[in-house]
């Protein structure tokens, strides 16, 4: 990406991260879908999927970024976490998802290149199951409502 390419930067962009086929490590992309006709037309969504490094120039675009997905906090199944800037753990050997590891390096290539977000905001939820499956478990089904308060709140705070 050349310098030209980021005078057109997203102001606030969503991803959604997870493998719809595995239950609850679909969580992201779930509740992606779940707000994806509740938004104004501004804010820029994105079904990364596990998709890893490829997310690099979504993420390297964006001004603020909320990253849907589901992390293991090492919390009860169903908790939800929102964790912001410096929390968010980029460097650490914490492992967000099964597919996460990428996302981590997408956050430290996008930094490393001086393109990283203003602002990034990750909101999660401990995953009960990651059995086979294209439905969420029910524990986090219930969740659902809750994570879209925090997208919203967190929205309210950057419009």
């Amino acid at each position: 990406m050349t310098e030209a390419d980021f005078e057109d930067r997203i102001e606030i962009g969503i991803l959604g991260l997870g493998n719809s086929i595995r239950q609850d490590e679909g969580f992201g992309i779930h509740l992606l879908e779940r707000l994806r006709n509740n938004l104004p037309p501004e804010i820029d969504l994105l079904d990364g999927g596990t998709d890893g490094l490829r997310l690099l120039d979504f993420v390297e675009k964006t001004k603020r970024l909320i990253v849907l997905d589901a992390v293991d906090a090492g919390k009860k199944p169903g908790e939800l976490v929102v964790w912001r800037g410096e929390e968010v753990p980029k460097y650490t050997g914490n492992k967000l998802s099964v597919h996460q590891m990428s996302f981590a390096e997408v956050l430290y290539w996008a930094e490393f290149q001086g393109h990283s977000p203003d602002e990034i905001v990750i909101i999660g939820v401990q995953p009960e199951s990651l059995d086979w499956g294209t439905e969420l478990t029910d524990t986090l089904q219930r969740r659902i409502p809750e994570a879209v308060d925090q997208v919203q709140a967190c929205l309210k705070e950057w419009i």
